[in-house]
């Protein structure tokens, strides 16, 4: 499929509004509904749009987000990878290569947890399933900027102020990070989880069908989804593209050491970049996953090494990027299941059957 004008246009509208209405797109773009239907089915078809995920506030629904940076050999990725499908927790996972060659890897634990996931990578690292690892705990909430159709043209590519951009990270009064929501754990149940895994599959969805799946009615749904919205358990609506068709072909993972005043620039640059990037603000600096043009991302790499005191650089592998939908079975009687078997024992049974004799200490 080739990517018209309007196609372009109907991409740049829903990252403005990932989840209006066929309706709300239809004035915004300037078509009809039939058109647009059509246009979509393509996209999707092609592969170009793959939906609309909701990503949900770990600090909101009372859990503790953990990155990974850990080493490990290409023997062993396969079997790390199964361990992250098998934990209850992990939120992403993609092979690097660089400052850390293995895996980074996001889980979002019960608080008070954190020894436990500790736990199992130490028994990992003695059975010399990987090499090492490093924890990094967020401070904040994560920020993200989505792909901006409007920088993209069918005939030259991408088009970004990047002497502009960079004036946003040198401004003293910038501070872009926010707060994150406080626990609305007791709040919840188990509907409301429901509701969260659905929208993390596929937002767009009518509501009619979510609420059949999950057996409630449709304004249940829409109330209870409003509500989640304000208590900021939604943090963002992600727009999944595939990048390839549109020359985004480098997909790179920063960590880099800095300042709160830097971080807080870095933050307010984040939010204005073209490429779908996340922030990851931690204690002494910040991660940054981003995804660019290879002629941009020099130009992003060298603004930002400008502001911190070091930055260490890996490549990812797109193809092996895992984003696991929001798991919501292991939360039962408004609390999330934190016994050591299930986070440990349970994920590591599959190796019993090899050389494991560390997994049963």
């Amino acid at each position: 499929m080739t990517l018209t004008d309007e196609n372009l246009k109907i991409l740049a509208a829903l990252g403005r509004n990932p989840t209006g209405t066929n309706q709300s797109l239809c004035k915004d773009v300037g078509i009809s509904s039939q058109s647009l239907k059509n246009r979509l089915d393509q996209l999707y078809s092609q592969k170009i749009l793959l939906g609309v995920s909701a990503t949900v506030s770990p600090f909101a629904v009372g859990l503790e987000a953990i990155a990974v940076f850990a080493e490990v050999s290409p023997e062993n990725w396969s079997l790390f990878e199964k361990i992250c499908d098998d934990h209850p927790y992990t939120r992403y996972r993609i092979r690097t290569f660089g400052a850390v060659n293995g895996i980074f890897a996001i889980f979002s634990v019960p608080f008070h947890t954190t020894h436990i996931l500790i736990d199992l990578l130490e028994k990992l690292k003695k059975r010399g399933s990987i090499q090492n690892y490093e924890l990094a705990v967020p401070t904040s909430s994560y920020l993200s900027s989505e792909t901006d159709f409007g920088y993209y043209d069918v005939n030259i590519g991408w088009n970004f102020n990047w002497d502009k951009w960079e004036k946003t990270l040198e401004a003293d009064e910038a501070n872009g990070l926010e707060s994150p929501p406080p626990s609305v754990l007791q709040r919840l149940d188990e509907k409301d989880m429901g509701i969260l895994r659905q929208l993390s599959i596929n937002s767009r969805r009518k509501n009619k069908d979510i609420a059949k799946i999950l057996g409630i009615e449709p304004y249940h749904l829409s109330r209870r989804k409003k509500a989640m919205e304000r208590m900021k358990v939604i943090n963002y609506y992600r727009v999944l593209v595939g990048n390839q068709s549109l020359q985004i072909t480098s997909h790179a993972l920063l960590n880099c050491k800095a300042s709160n005043d830097v971080i807080g620039s870095v933050a307010t640059a984040v939010k204005q970049l073209p490429f779908q990037s996340t922030l990851i603000p931690v204690l002494d600096g910040f991660i940054l996953y981003t995804t660019t043009t290879s002629l941009d991302f020099p130009i992003l790499v060298t603004a930002l090494r400008k502001q911190c005191s070091s930055m260490e650089f890996m490549w990812c592998d797109y193809r092996s990027g895992y984003r696991y939908w929001f798991y919501d079975e292991p939360f039962q009687n408004r609390q999330w299941k934190a016994e050591y078997d299930f986070m440990v024992r349970d994920v590591l049974c599959p190796l019993k059957n090899g050389d494991s004799d560390d997994i049963e200490n």
